[in-house]
């Protein structure tokens, strides 16, 4: 996900990037800057800003394969646009967040009046390395403690290298008993929790790497 910390002379005077803001304050934030996008992740925002074109294509092939999966069957899939919830902390925090791909199984969160996601099943999020610390992080945690989502999938935007998480289902109560998979050319990518399975190649169509220009 692209997001990046800079100074900006619309948000009000008490937001200053990186420090720590009440969630009241972090809304004001969000309708006083309508034209802008905020994540808010452990009290603090992060300020959403463009991607390269193989973050935009990467999210689109994904989004697209999805969908196109999915078509015969009770979920949703949605893009970067649509803002997801995700359940409040022990310390009473929740986290408001924009996965670049996110798809929902609760017929609920498909109503056509519905501005916030609050049961994803699956999130993608495509690397960046401005951000890639903190989808690693912070927001991957938050991802985990999330009960309804099943499977986190970070993408290579360099590479052809796909990387999934799936919730144990032996041990669903512990965030941290988690499956690991990772992907590379000529793989298959199965996403169990909504049983659909998408070539690696898929997820890269339309993008040259330069080790390929010369082939």
């Amino acid at each position: 996900m692209a997001t990046n910390f800079r100074n900006d002379p619309t948000p009000p005077m008490w937001h200053r990037p990186g420090t720590k803001m009440t969630e009241e304050h972090y809304h004001e934030l969000e309708h006083l800057s309508p034209d802008r996008k905020y994540e808010y992740i452990d009290g603090i925002a992060y300020m959403m800003s463009g991607g390269s074109v193989a973050h935009d294509r990467i999210a689109y092939n994904a989004r697209l394969a999805l969908d196109s999966h999915l078509q015969s069957r009770a979920c949703t899939v949605f893009g970067a646009d649509v803002q997801v919830y995700l359940a409040r902390k022990k310390n009473g925090k929740p986290h408001f967040v924009y996965p670049d791909v996110t798809v929902s199984c609760d017929v609920a969160d498909s109503r056509s009046d519905n501005t916030l996601i609050e049961s994803p099943r699956v999130v993608v999020e495509v690397l960046s390395p401005g951000t890639e610390t903190k989808d690693r992080g912070a927001k991957f945690k938050a991802y985990q403690n999330q009960e309804t989502i099943q499977e986190i999938v970070l993408v290579s935007q360099f590479a052809q290298y796909v990387e999934v998480w799936q919730r144990n289902e032996q041990d669903p109560n512990n965030p941290k008993a988690w499956l690991y998979r990772h992907y590379g050319p000529g793989d298959t990518v199965d996403l169990v929790s909504i049983d659909v399975h998408i070539e690696v190649a898929a997820w890269y169509r339309g993008l040259v790497f330069d080790d390929e220009e010369g082939s």
